[in-house]
């Protein structure tokens, strides 16, 4: 940009200098200009009168003195001709300039965006589409970010590669003969297979091998495996505390699983792809829509969600209830807290997971006709949760009208710890 800025000084300053040197010009005319005398002035005017023609002709006289008087070299107007001509000049070269500069910088904002586009594309081409996949991998994160967790952590999920989605499995209508594939020897089994050969290594290599073997034959052999025998059978049945400690620091809890380590190790080989955080994500998600279930008194949307048979059956009961006494509570949930671990566990052969957290719900039980029966409208209380979700198989039907089976987190116990008013 430096050349078109010096090029614009460049033409104002020159517009400047035309100025005032024609204004300059026209004033020393005017200060050196002879005075005429009086006389010489009347008989000129005398004889302007008499060449100017009378008020009865078809021409004005404006047209006539425009058309015939001209400006003499030299005198004042004559200068501020040439003043103002080389001030138009000027103007006209400036404004010349300036639509120039335009488009030269036009034409050079539109190269420079060719030029950024085409290095883009090259530098892409360059680096086999890494830099398309890196935008691709933004503008999917910014997406999933925009989300609710849950839903992200399921569409997460599904983008992994190798997923499967749940469904039922074609069984297997394929060939079942067993092919034979000769091995094929590396390079280091084939070299060494041709040095023994040469040099007769490998047969002393499987003599000392058997000469082993026959030493197991011995009677020194035998009478050392049965010693061995009986220390290891003294030191099973041995009385002494300090061998019973020994014991149970090998054999004890000290090197075996924990239970939460258990109940890990049994959700990675059911869903090898778990992650803790979605997990809670999701929980959190359906949250909402289990409690709202519940305290709407809908059983059908209940069933809809993640809820094992035993805790559909309590909900049941305590919905009946409030339908026979005739109670509408207030389904609305104001605020959900986020998941806290409490504890990871295995129950009936199926692993568990304990979850806590809040809502802030308003405590107000209508009846039939719409008094409240207890709490009020604004009795906000923060209520407290323990979940426990059960990784159990369900039986699912497929579109087609196949069944088959999936392991899915229900909600198998669900405890109310306590509550606590909300200050205003």
């Amino acid at each position: 940009h430096a050349a078109p800025e010096q090029s614009s000084m460049s033409a104002l300053r020159h517009f400047a200098r035309r100025c005032a040197s024609s204004l300059n010009t026209a004033r020393g005319l005017a200060s050196k200009a002879p005075r005429k005398k009086t006389g010489s002035g009347k008989k000129t005017a005398a004889k302007a009168a008499a060449s100017a023609p009378s008020p009865g002709d078809d021409e004005s006289p404006t047209n006539d003195h425009a058309a015939g008087t001209e400006d003499v070299d030299g005198t004042i107007g004559a200068e501020a001709d040439k003043a103002a001509q080389a001030a138009k000049e000027a103007a006209d070269s400036f404004t010349r300039w300036a639509k120039g500069a335009g488009a030269k910088l036009g034409d050079g904002a539109a190269k420079a965006a060719g030029g950024a586009a085409s290095f883009s594309e090259t530098a892409d081409k360059r680096s086999g589409g890494m830099m398309t996949n890196i935008m691709n991998a933004f503008k999917e994160e910014y997406r999933l970010a925009m989300m609710d967790p849950g839903d992200a952590a399921i569409e997460r999920r599904k983008s992994q590669p190798g997923y499967v989605a749940p469904g039922p499995v074609d069984p297997y209508e394929g060939t079942t003969a067993v092919a034979i594939a000769k091995e094929k020897k590396s390079r280091f089994r084939s070299a060494w297979e041709s040095v023994s050969q040469k040099t007769g290594l490998g047969a002393h290599v499987t003599s000392v091998f058997s000469k082993l073997e026959g030493l197991k034959q011995t009677p020194a052999y035998r009478k050392g495996e049965e010693m061995l025998e009986d220390a290891r059978e003294r030191w099973e049945t041995s009385d002494n505390p300090m061998v019973h400690k020994i014991q149970d620091l090998t054999e004890g809890a000290f090197f075996t699983e924990t239970e939460q380590a258990e109940a890990y190790r049994a959700i990675q080989q059911r869903i090898p792809d778990f992650n803790v955080n979605d997990f809670m994500a999701e929980v959190r998600r359906d949250v909402p829509k289990v409690l709202g279930a519940y305290l709407k008194g809908d059983v059908k949307a209940l069933e809809g969600c993640a809820v094992s048979k035993e805790m559909l059956e309590r909900m049941g009961g305590q919905m009946k209830l409030w339908q026979h006494e005739g109670q509408f509570v207030d389904p609305r949930i104001l605020h959900l807290s986020e998941m806290e671990l409490m504890e990871v566990r295995t129950m009936e052969n199926s692993p568990m997971i304990v979850l806590q957290f809040s809502c802030q719900q308003i405590n107000c039980v209508r009846n039939k006709d719409g008094e409240i029966v207890e709490g009020a409208e604004d009795d906000i209380q923060s209520v407290h949760y323990l979940w426990a979700m059960q990784l159990d198989d369900v039986e699912y039907t497929h579109e087609d009208g196949r069944k088959y089976t999936a392991p899915t987190w229900q909600l198998r116990e669900m405890v109310l710890r306590g509550m606590m008013a909300v200050a205003a």
